[in-house]
């Protein structure tokens, strides 16, 4: 059995029916006559089957499922699944005519509306015929206790190949042994020992907040001048907008792409990043959409941006800490837009080199160590169902990240990966989420959305697509 980390056991005591705390991707793939042969006729489906059962070796948390102490006081562990069966996570259908980019995004918002079964490995995956241009999806959703979006999208690299054959695959180092499934004598005795280190792991993360706080202002450099400027966004900058309240179960969903050298040819032009313009391309989006829907707020927006704090050998699932960076909605012009926000992440981008990486992970430590996990879960029930985020300022208006996809071509018997968007979950208080994934030559873009606060998600994918066109023009 393995301990579940205290940020990765955060994200099951954050889940509600109303914010299911999974991570999503969309992949479509193009086959090809080779394709054909390898599936034979009508036979799909079984392949994916196969692909899956060969490769579930090289993805551990797929067969680890969740145990917890009695009455939930304890802290929760990993186990290899006695009972794993793939037919559980793994589930085929059929898109309705005409099988173009709507049905599939409606299909996706259902999808991702309901949360993973806890009995169960936390991951579930639906393979999808019917796609126009006799595409393949495969949509994939996996609970962001067992890995974070960077962690996920690696797994498109485990399940696909480099080249369109099918090439003999490795056998396991060792064979998958299934665990026991804990007695509940043993998981008493484990309650008993959690509740007692209790105390010292939270008086050790208090330290480590603090010597990571005085660390981060000790190396920061001297703020600009500037006093018309905000250099950091306040607890409680955020304005309100309507996706600000709080969150019901229904989700949509919106899936764009870029042609990725547009973003490099921008980032060149104007001596920025491709972040810089992904966070640009989505303020010039979020000020179309917000302009059509009571008008712009009189401040910038705030936008949550995780940064990965991984290193080479972590085997916890969220390693991330974020960055707050201001989106100037007031701002017309597009390049203006994005020379602004440029000059901002650079400073957020010293900052938070200056220290405190791991505060996010270290509050975590401070919060489940002063508490028992069925008191956070019972918080955030109760948060929930008495709607508390629509009488509460917005602590953020939403979360936007940028994650590194695959960077060469990937197959699966001959079908090409043409396209992978990526989604993340959204937040009591803040029920758009953006997350765009560079893979191979495309930039993919996808935007998840609580639908009863934004009813028609699709328009922010059409104006991230328009503002990249602007600025290409203009580059």
């Amino acid at each position: 059995m393995i301990p579940v980390s205290t940020l990765d056991a955060a994200m099951l005591y954050a889940e509600t029916p109303e914010m299911p705390m999974h991570t999503m991707g969309i992949l479509i793939l193009e086959p090809d006559a080779l394709s054909d042969a390898a599936w034979g006729e009508g036979s799909r489906f079984d392949m994916a089957r196969r692909v899956f059962s060969e490769r579930l070796h090289l993805i551990p948390p797929f067969r680890r499922r969740i145990v917890q102490g009695p009455l939930k006081i304890g802290d929760p562990h990993w186990i290899e699944d006695p009972e794993f069966d793939l037919d559980h996570h793994l589930v085929h259908t059929s898109l309705p005519e005409p099988g173009g980019m709507r049905e599939l995004c409606d299909l996706v918002g259902t999808f991702a509306a309901s949360c993973l079964d806890r009995d169960r490995p936390l991951w579930k995956a639906i393979l999808v015929e019917g796609l126009e241009g006799d595409r393949l999806a495969l949509l994939m959703k996996i609970h962001h206790a067992a890995m974070d979006g960077g962690r996920a999208a690696a797994i498109a690299g485990e399940l696909l190949d480099t080249t369109p054959g099918r090439p003999a695959l490795p056998p396991p180092h060792e064979p998958w042994i299934p665990d026991r499934e804990p007695s509940v004598p043993w998981l008493a005795a484990d309650t008993l020992r959690t509740l007692l280190g209790k105390p010292r792991r939270a008086i050790e993360a208090a330290a480590r907040v603090t010597s990571a706080v005085r660390a981060r202002r000790a190396s920061e450099p001297p703020e600009p001048s500037d006093e018309t400027r905000p250099t950091k966004a306040p607890l409680f900058e955020a304005p309100p907008t309507p996706f600000n309240r709080a969150l019901t179960p229904n989700r949509s969903v919106s899936l764009v792409d870029v042609p990725f050298a547009d973003l490099n040819a921008i980032k060149r032009a104007s001596g920025t990043t491709v972040n810089d313009v992904v966070l640009a391309a989505c303020t010039a989006s979020l000020r179309a959409w917000l302009s059509s829907h009571g008008g712009l707020p009189d401040r910038p927006l705030v936008a949550t941006v995780p940064v990965s704090v991984r290193h080479e050998g972590d085997e916890e699932a969220n390693r991330v800490s974020v960055i707050r960076v201001h989106l100037p909605i007031h701002l017309t012009d597009p390049f203006e837009r994005l020379l602004d926000i440029h000059e901002e992440t650079s400073r957020m981008k010293r900052r938070h080199r200056g220290g405190g990486g791991d505060i996010l992970k270290n509050f975590a430590d401070i919060l489940t160590n002063v508490t028992v996990p069925w008191m956070l879960t019972e918080a955030m029930s109760l948060l929930s169902s008495q709607h508390v985020a629509d009488r509460l300022p917005p602590l953020w208006n939403l979360v936007i990240s940028n994650i590194v996809g695959p960077r060469v071509p990937l197959y699966t018997s001959g079908a090409k990966l043409t396209h992978l968007f990526p989604l993340g979950p959204v937040q009591q208080g803040s029920g758009l989420n953006i997350t765009v994934m560079s893979v191979i030559d495309r930039l993919c873009f996808g935007a998840l959305a609580c639908s009863d606060l934004v009813p028609d998600v699709g328009e922010l994918g059409a104006g991230f697509v328009e503002e990249i066109a602007t600025l290409r023009a203009r580059s």
